[in-house]
């Protein structure tokens, strides 16, 4: 459901603050129906407010991509305590993995999600923007492990010998729905946009795994990555929308 506005949470609230060029936030333990509203809809309205509705498909696809990642990513940490494995141990990391592999699903997405939440593990997702373009941050309670992170950097390195969506799915047939192929059709769709891959990024950040998106709406716009490395932070907090969803539907 992509830019509809039915039944969603904080409706005008979020139109209030994209009308003001306000920063938001949303605090978040797993992707459930409504979060993906309040994501879809937030992208729309901003969108639209710049006159770049055509890049909503794409812009939610990877926004989705990395919450869902991000929750994972905590709910996996949670997991690991449970069964006393150290999730930084190479030996241990598989023996969990395998055990995880035969255990996923929905309910225990939920289950852990809410878990999680018990923990403090939360996923933050922050929209940025302005008539130059919008910048979203994603980041969650857990460092990026180093397996994940050689097997992310090895995927965003595979997608960037292809041009398009359809050179990979030529290339890799059926194995397009593997682990970190998600992260693959995001450099793809930001490339068929035409917008600079580099601008598309996943780090360690405090402790913290960071996923960024930044979208160019004019050539004023400047990357965290450029002249102004700090750019995201230097928001006045005041300037600030939290949306903060803790109840079970959050």
């Amino acid at each position: 459901m992509q830019g509809t506005d039915l039944d969603v949470k904080d409706r005008e609230k979020i139109l209030q603050a994209v009308n003001e060029g306000k920063r938001i936030r949303f605090i978040t333990y797993s992707l459930t129906d409504t979060m993906e509203r309040q994501l879809d809809f937030v992208i729309a309205a901003i969108l639209k407010k710049h006159d770049h509705p055509s890049l909503q498909s794409t812009l939610y696809s990877c926004l989705k991509e990395l919450v869902v990642n991000a929750t994972k990513a905590n709910a996996k940490r949670v997991f690991f305590e449970e069964l006393n494995l150290d999730i930084n141990d190479p030996g241990e990391y598989r023996t969990g993995m395998e055990k995880l592999k035969g255990n996923i699903s929905e309910k225990w997405i939920r289950e852990y999600g809410d878990k999680a939440r018990a923990r403090g593990l939360e996923t933050s997702i922050t929209f940025d923007h302005t008539d130059d373009g919008v910048r979203i941050l994603v980041l969650n309670d857990t460092d990026l492990i180093g397996a994940d992170e050689v097997r992310i950097r090895e995927k965003l390195a595979e997608g960037m010998s292809y041009d398009d969506l359809l050179s990979f799915y030529m290339a890799n047939g059926d194995q397009t729905e593997g682990e970190g192929m998600g992260l693959v059709m995001n450099l793809l769709l930001l490339k068929g946009e035409e917008i600079d891959p580099a601008l598309f990024r996943i780090g360690n950040v405090e402790g913290k795994t960071m996923g960024r998106i930044e979208i160019p709406f004019s050539e004023k716009f400047e990357s965290v990555r450029g002249k102004d490395p700090r750019g995201w932070r230097d928001r006045p907090a005041d300037e600030t929308v939290n949306l903060n969803f803790t109840g079970e539907n959050s």
